[in-house]
């Protein structure tokens, strides 16, 4: 019984270090894998998405507030097309308000 559970013991002892090799060799290839190369372009455009900064956040609302100030400044201008005021071209002849209320004079 004792040698059995000897045997047991090495049998699970040499598992784990042949799991533990296993990954470790793994790990090592892994490592020595070459990382896909970036442009410095790409590279700064990758951080720039990953760590958006304070100025980016600035100026993409100000560049949003122009942008809706222009749209409501041409909504203005298509709706001022009309004219505002009517001109009529025929004079109009103003009478005196004698004439106009001939009781004054009787008076």
């Amino acid at each position: 019984m004792l040698n059995s559970i000897f045997t047991e013991s090495i049998k699970i002892k040499s598992l784990v270090v042949l799991t533990a090799l296993l990954l470790a060799v793994q790990t090592s290839v892994n490592a020595q894998r070459p990382l896909p190369s970036l442009t410095p372009a790409q590279a700064q455009h990758l951080s720039r998405d990953l760590v958006p900064y304070n100025s980016q956040d600035f100026f993409r609302q100000g560049k949003d507030s122009i942008e809706r100030e222009t749209q409501i400044l041409r909504q203005r201008q298509l709706r001022s097309i009309k004219p505002v005021l009517k001109i009529d071209l025929v004079p109009q002849i103003k009478i005196p308000q004698t004439q106009q209320n001939p009781n004054i004079l009787s008076k």
